[in-house]
């Protein structure tokens, strides 16, 4: 095997990139550091999104009744992938990739599609199981019929992809058990963050925003930021958040929240508990803006549920110099290791307690700077992108029989 200095790269991103959430981020920043090693990346996704100034974007024809931009399931999904291939294989044919690089699962279709008709290698970049999404997004019902038949679909999807990459060592380790998946077909390159760009230094307290927003002075400020949704812990955050001022009586803490959609039902939720005055709701904040919000904030929280996925937002807080007070879950206890908060899963009660505990730590900053230098150390995007590389290696040997996207395409015999 013998590893490219650079590689002419087809991002597939089945999704409305770009959108300011997590996943989205993790593509963008994975292209940036890929850009940055010499390598060409050019992006197909979605109608919808925001073109960022930095890559080349492939957009798919317009279909103005589709405009979801959250994440999760959709049943208008499979002609969106219908699409996506049909415009990938129209970018495919002009740019003559060397490698594809599938983000997520309908991607990855796509991506295997590429290979059947192009005959260009791929790797399959997973950022959580199939069939466990769609049971989390409350489509499915664990162990029933449809599930069972997802889960067929994932065991056949992993299998034919000759790499499958994940953010978490547990997902990783999840997929070679449940799939019978070898050490060299999956395994996990995490994620990482620009910590030259995320840092302290960057974006220092800001009084104005502060008055801004209407925080109190004299309270200590708890972070959130990702989408607004139950598998994301935001129930979960007002409930603990009930707890902590009502029963535990504490009283001194207020909860920025950064985030879409459905603010102002979560708004509505916190006034329910008894607990809206203590919270700040500020919807869609740009992603290179979240740094100003993060540098007003003592404490950042992640209470994330579902237990498949990964949790990028941890990466951004470290870097910022932020303690994290997080469910025990892989991906938060893989990423933040003893530097963090943890409260038993799912349980909000114990979340009001980690909390607690956090904002009454005498180390509590020493914790957030210790954060910021695990960030540095360990999570640098150059780091993921050479491994990335690695992985578009392992692919092109693997598929090396296979025919490329500059000869002879669609309706030919294969070689």
């Amino acid at each position: 095997m013998q590893r490219k200095s650079a590689y002419n790269i087809l991002c597939v991103a089945a999704t409305p990139f770009f959108v300011d959430r997590g996943g989205h981020i993790h593509i963008y920043e994975q292209a940036r550091a890929l850009q940055k090693l010499g390598n060409k990346v050019t992006m197909v996704t979605y109608h919808i999104g925001r073109d960022m100034p930095d890559l080349d974007i492939r957009r798919i024809v317009n279909i103005p009744w589709y405009k979801k931009t959250d994440a999760g399931p959709s049943y208008q999904k499979p002609y969106l992938a219908l699409l996506l291939l049909l415009k990938s294989i129209q970018v495919a044919r002009e740019i003559k990739p060397d490698v594809v690089h599938a983000h997520g699962w309908d991607s990855c279709w796509v991506a295997w599609w590429l290979w059947k008709l192009l005959g260009i290698p791929y790797i399959f970049d997973m950022q959580g199981s199939f069939s466990g999404e769609i049971a989390e997004h409350g489509y499915s019902a664990k162990g029933g019929p449809y599930y069972n038949f997802l889960s067929t679909i994932e065991r056949l999807t992993l299998k034919k992809s000759p790499v499958v990459l994940t953010s978490s060592t547990q997902i990783c380790q999840q997929s070679r058990e449940r799939f019978n998946l070898s050490d060299d077909h999956a395994w996990a390159i995490l994620d990482g963050v620009d910590t030259d760009e995320f840092s302290p230094d960057t974006y220092p307290h800001d009084p104005v925003l502060h008055e801004k927003l209407g925080l109190p002075t004299n309270k200590k400020i708890i972070v959130f930021m990702g989408l607004l949704k139950t598998y994301q812990g935001v129930d979960d955050m007002i409930e603990a958040a009930r707890v902590l001022v009502h029963e535990r009586g504490y009283t001194d803490a207020h909860f920025l929240v950064m985030g879409f959609p459905d603010e102002d039902l979560y708004a509505a939720k916190a006034a329910e508990k008894g607990v809206k005055e203590y919270f700040t709701f500020t919807g869609k904040v740009e992603y290179r803006e979240t740094g100003h919000y993060m540098a007003l904030a003592d404490v950042a929280i992640a209470p994330k549920i579902a237990i498949t996925e990964g949790d990028a937002k941890i990466y951004f807080y470290m870097a910022m110099g932020l303690p994290v007070v997080a469910y025990e879950r892989p991906a938060s206890l893989e990423i933040l290791g003893n530097l963090g908060f943890y409260a038993k899963f799912h349980d909000p009660v114990d979340l009001a307690r980690a909390l607690h505990e956090a904002l009454e730590n005498p180390d509590l900053k020493a914790r957030g700077a210790a954060n910021r230098q695990k960030a540095v150390d360990e999570y640098s995007w150059t780091a993921v992108a050479r491994r990335i590389m690695d992985a578009y290696a392992i692919a092109e040997d693997r598929m090396s029989g296979r025919r490329r996207a500059n000869e002879p395409v669609i309706g030919t015999q294969r070689t």
